[in-house]
């Protein structure tokens, strides 16, 4: 019996096997034939060239995800490389900062522009995908030492001499600080000829693809082939001016330091951008072809968005290793990186809480909205790098304050130049050194022998040198300290190395220790205007993106922007906050200390409290959001009938699945027709249908 059921199933078998094998067969031709793709594929419709029926001669772009998602990957490697090799720790260093990420950002809104229109599932389009990887990776090389002002100031000791080489070979620090500052004054100058023959590389692989559709625009809309021109035309010249600034940059001596050379530099660098970005609206004009997807808009906007929000995240929770086993570490770190929390997710609620309304459809406001995000990120890049630093100094002066107190302690603990001081009087100091990996028992030994003869120059200089070398340890283990070719760094090291004392070593190191606080808190004067400005900024998106309709709309717009203006005001209070001492020409430490008697309300900045203050302040901005949502609600359900509100669901629910698209040309819908995205709410769709009942 199980013999013959055997031989049956292998009978059905054999039965089966020639279809199952033709199907088979079938599926693995179609699937072959699905993934052989063309070289390359005309981004119009193929049929009638009448002018009479439009819809043949319009663009249809191929999405393909892959490729939108390897372009974001490529751009976020350039933005994450620049903000770790960028520090935003001074003016000079935050203007070059923003002028290194219009670069990076008008690569890939430009891109981002053109395959709205015109990009396909080609061979083509996936070799420009690997270029457009290649050129973002190449300009991550050129965000070190990045300055965008290099050239423009005399430098200082730009020339190093035969000697200063041999003691750099000596390892001496007069000749290792010339030839280092020698090195940092070349590094940006030879960095910007790369970034310009990058440049001049994305406009040209960007002028070819334009130049494919235009070999494929034959009898197609006249208008189409005119904006084609145009764009062909600007990047040709963009790629000119960027090739232009590589030959001067390859024509200038690094060592003469030419102004009027740095000069054209940065006017062939920014006004190919402004060239580019006005045809853009020009052309916007040709309702024929140039229709922008309110959607694909939308989508590449907000990945942008979240791509700088999950860049800051990282930068604020990557503080977090250097406050395990630091002398600080405790609750208020953690309430303090909670606030950096709170800022970025309440950026992210407040920026996607305005996304939800419809667009009114039209080309230069989507444009405006789509370009206007360009200062949006720069406000939130900004801000989030400062919340970061200001989060990792408020720990680090927390630390230095730790310090300071012990030191006192120790020294002040005896009166009588016959006692000695032993570790077991100190253990909660004992501790702190232990952590910072130094010996507790030498120091103690230099105070014994700076207490036993307090008129004795050298052993209080030798104090004041292991005071200033457990503030050094301290700002390393923080990953705060300068860099060795910093004016700052090398006047710490002369001050460490000094061996006669002056009568001025206490004061310089008063004044170096208040240069290494300061050196970390410049960004406060700029967390106020930025953060403030991307409130602003949200206000702005969203009457850009459509005109507010009743009161509560209004109330929600006006409060951000009031509360944005407010808090970049604040910035205010810096005005007469003294400067940090600024050492001389050969490093040595200078003898005046800082005024530090200014008033109470300059002393606002170096509060623990500025990054809570923004994210409370979001938390209000967001609370009284939901106020007037649930204001609006209320005020919806009290006026809708019950016939009303069951005439009205099932439009609501149709209108919901299946959003109106942007309008053609010829068609009777108006060029202010409103298009809702996918997250458009249900209570804006049924105003639209109430609306039009």
């Amino acid at each position: 019996m199980p013999t013959q059921r055997a031989n049956e199933r292998d009978r059905m078998k054999v039965e089966k096997d020639p279809t199952e094998t033709t199907l088979k067969d079938r599926n693995v031709k179609e699937v072959h034939e699905s993934k052989i793709l063309p070289f390359t594929q005309s981004p119009f419709r193929e049929g009638s060239t009448s002018c009479a029926n439009h819809e043949s001669l319009l663009p249809i772009p191929d999405q393909v995800p892959w490729t939108s998602i390897l372009l974001e990957l490529a751009m976020t490697t350039a933005l994450q490389n620049l903000a770790e090799n960028t520090p935003i720790l001074s003016g000079d260093a935050t203007t070059s900062f923003i002028a290194f990420f219009v670069l990076v950002w008008w690569i890939w809104a430009s891109q981002v522009a053109y395959n709205m229109h015109f990009h396909k599932n080609d061979w083509i389009h996936r070799f420009v995908a690997f270029l457009n990887l290649l050129i973002f990776g190449t300009l991550s090389a050129f965000t070190k030492d990045f300055e965008i002002a290099a050239g423009l100031a005399p430098a200082s000791n730009i020339n190093a001499t035969s000697s200063d080489v041999g003691l750099t070979l000596n390892f001496t620090v007069p000749g290792v600080s010339s030839v280092q500052n020698y090195r940092a004054e070349r590094l940006p100058i030879l960095g910007a000829r790369g970034i310009s023959l990058v440049l001049a590389l994305s406009r040209l692989v960007l002028l070819l693809q334009y130049f494919v559709v235009f070999l494929y625009s034959h009898h197609k809309l006249p208008s189409l082939r005119r904006g084609l021109y145009r764009h062909m035309g600007v990047l040709f010249v963009s790629t000119a001016c960027y090739l232009i600034a590589f030959g001067i940059m390859q024509r200038t001596d690094p060592d003469t330091q030419s102004k009027a050379a740095n000069i054209a530099r940065i006017v062939l660098w920014y006004f190919p951008i402004a060239l580019e970005l006005s045809i853009h609206f020009i052309n916007s004009d040709f309702a024929e072809y140039t229709l922008y997807s309110s959607a694909i808009i939308y989508e590449r906007a907000s990945g942008f968005f979240t791509i700088i929000l999950g860049t800051g995240l990282d930068n604020v929770t990557g503080g977090l290793k250097y406050l395990v086993g630091t002398l600080s570490f405790g609750a208020r770190n953690v309430g303090w990186d909670l606030c950096g929390a709170i800022i970025i997710v309440g950026e992210f609620a407040l920026y996607f809480e305005g996304n939800h309304q419809p667009f009114h459809y039209d080309n230069r406001r989507l444009l405006t909205w789509f370009f206007l995000h360009s200062l949006f990120l720069i406000c939130l890049m900004i801000t989030i790098l400062s919340c970061a630093l200001l989060l990792q100094y408020v720990s680090l002066m927390r630390a230095m304050a730790d310090i300071v107190t012990l030191f006192s302690n120790v020294v002040s603990g005896t009166n009588s130049s016959n006692l000695q001081l032993d570790p077991s009087q100190y253990p909660r100091a004992q501790d702190a050194f232990r952590k910072l990996g130094l010996p507790f028992q030498g120091f103690l030994n230099d105070v014994n022998e700076a207490l036993r003869d307090r008129s004795a120059g050298p052993a209080f200089l030798l104090l004041f040198q292991d005071v200033l070398q457990v503030i050094v340890v301290t700002f390393q283990e923080f990953d705060a300290y300068p860099e060795g070719d910093d004016p700052l760094a090398i006047r710490v090291q002369n001050f460490l190395t000094q061996q006669n004392a002056t009568s001025t070593d206490e004061k310089n190191l008063h004044a170096i220790v208040l240069s290494l606080s300061r050196s970390r808190s410049d960004a406060t004067r700029w967390f106020f205007p930025v953060a403030g400005g991307s409130l602003i900024m949200i206000a702005i998106l969203n009457l850009v993106k459509q005109w507010p309709y009743g009161k509560l709309r209004w109330a929600r717009i006006i409060s951000m922007f009031v509360l944005g203006v407010g808090y970049t005001l604040v910035a205010l209070i810096n005005i007469g906050l003294d400067e940090s001492p600024v050492p001389d020409q050969t490093g040595n430490s200078v003898t005046d200390v800082p005024d530090l008697s200014v008033p109470v309300i300059w002393n606002f900045p170096n509060l623990e409290w500025i990054v809570p203050s923004f994210a409370g302040l979001l938390l209000v901005q967001i609370i009284f959001n939901l106020i007037l949502k649930w204001i609006d609600a209320r005020q919806t359900r009290e006026t809708i009938h019950p016939w009303q509100h069951e005439k009205t669901t099932l439009p609501q629910t149709s209108s919901t699945c299946s959003p109106p698209s942007p309008p053609r040309s010829g068609s009777s819908v108006s060029r202010n027709t409103q298009v809702s995205l996918p997250r458009s709410s249900g209570e804006d769709e049924h105003r639209q249908l109430t609306s039009r009942s």
